[in-house]
């Protein structure tokens, strides 16, 4: 009992960093963009490494399966970034099934895609009614982009000729009590500034703080470990 366990462990850490490492090497479309294609390379990968941790497949022809088979994707994952023609054959085109209002049946059947799925799709936009979308495209994850038409629109800032004040990213400072160097380093301020301003709210060491955040308007967010509560101060010149 005891060597089936070890043998077990022995397989579990070089396939699972090998794994690791594999699907890193891919990059996130497996999540992001899931294609067909990507789906059942998803599924193979896991398949080859539980059948090699199972000892169905020996680790070491488990192992090379897993070396091929992600370099034959990366292959493809190239070939289809290079080529608009492998890229149609491989990953699909987006179809669209709803334009001006009128739900086109052909591409919907040629795509096998019904209409339940439609509407299904359609209210999680809060759409109810397809006459509402000037279109809708079938995305070749099998996501539906939806466009309703203008006057279902909601008005934008843009729309009642407002200016809006820039909002960007807020940049992270300190995470779970360590300082970004590179962040600081980036907006021109050092880590000396930060103590600066923590101390000024009582904080004395940076290892209290879980998470800080400078965003575009100069507000510094700070969050405490373990007290439950956030405090969220203007930078003063």
């Amino acid at each position: 009992m005891l060597g089936d366990i070890a043998v077990v462990l022995l397989k579990a850490v070089p396939l699972f960093f090998l794994l690791l490492y594999l699907t890193r090497l891919l990059g996130k479309k497996l999540i992001s963009q899931l294609t067909f294609f990507d789906f059942v390379a998803g599924i193979t990968l896991g398949s080859v490494t539980a059948n090699t941790l199972t000892g169905r497949v020996p680790l070491v022809i488990g192992i090379v399966s897993l070396i091929a088979w992600s370099g034959l994707t990366l292959l493809i994952d190239l070939l289809v970034l290079k080529s608009l023609p492998a890229r149609k054959i491989i990953d699909g085109e987006p179809t669209i099934v709803i334009q001006n209002g009128k739900i086109l049946d052909w591409n919907m059947r040629r795509n096998r895609y019904n209409l339940d799925d439609l509407m299904t799709q359609l209210r999680s936009k809060n759409i109810f009614d397809p006459a509402q979308v000037e279109f809708a495209i079938l995305e070749p994850d099998g996501k539906l982009s939806v466009l309703p038409k203008a006057q279902y629109q909601p008005l934008t800032p843009a729309d009642l000729k407002m200016s809006m004040a820039y909002q960007g990213l807020a940049t992270v400072l300190v995470k779970d009590g360590v300082v970004m160097e590179r962040n600081l380093r980036r907006n021109n301020l050092t880590e000396d500034w930060l103590m600066t301003e923590l101390k000024r709210r009582g904080i004395e060491n940076v290892s209290d703080v879980f998470y800080a955040t400078l965003d575009t308007s100069g507000n510094l967010f700070i969050d405490l470990k373990h007290d439950g509560l956030n405090h969220v101060q203007k930078v003063e010149d």
